[in-house]
């Protein structure tokens, strides 16, 4: 019981300090004669969205700067591959005299590409979609107030 006693009289104490606290700081916003400007990126629409944007961008050119590198080593290996495949192919009829050996090379060569062309089309799509790049924001034209839209219109 005393434990429950203490905890509502702390939270109680805590409460009246954010209280009062709130309260002073309330005072002496209002009691200042000269308050600070608030930074005009802050308040100017078109300068937020527009830092937003050049945030976005970096992202955006990070990210297509690592999938080139990836698209770099999947092509890599789909060439390693198809390399390789030729050179076995070129290997073997070397040493190929009936036709049915020769048949066969081709068709081992021909599937060691299949198999790379596949390998290399799983790991593209593996990468997922292309990054979207960031719109840029468009300043909103300024109007014109009441009052000189009125005197532009009697004449």
């Amino acid at each position: 019981m005393e434990k429950v006693a203490r905890t509502k009289r702390n939270f109680t104490i805590a409460a009246s300090l954010l209280l009062a606290f709130s309260c002073s700081s309330a005072i002496t916003a209002h009691a200042d004669s000269t308050p600070s400007p608030a930074p005009s990126s802050s308040t100017d629409p078109f300068k937020v969205a527009n830092e937003q944007f050049k945030h976005d961008r970096e992202i955006f050119i990070a990210a297509m700067h690592d999938r080139e590198m990836k698209m770099r080593d999947i092509n890599s290996l789909f060439k390693t591959a198809v390399d390789k495949a030729n050179s076995d192919a070129r290997t073997a009829m070397s040493t190929a005299s009936t036709p049915l050996q020769k048949s066969t090379i081709f068709s081992n060569r021909r599937n060691a590409i299949d198999a790379a062309i596949n390998a290399r089309d799983l790991a593209i799509t593996a990468l997922g979609a292309m990054p979207i790049p960031p719109t840029q924001p468009l300043r909103q034209p300024k109007t014109m107030g009441n009052n000189k839209s009125k005197a532009g219109q009697n004449h």
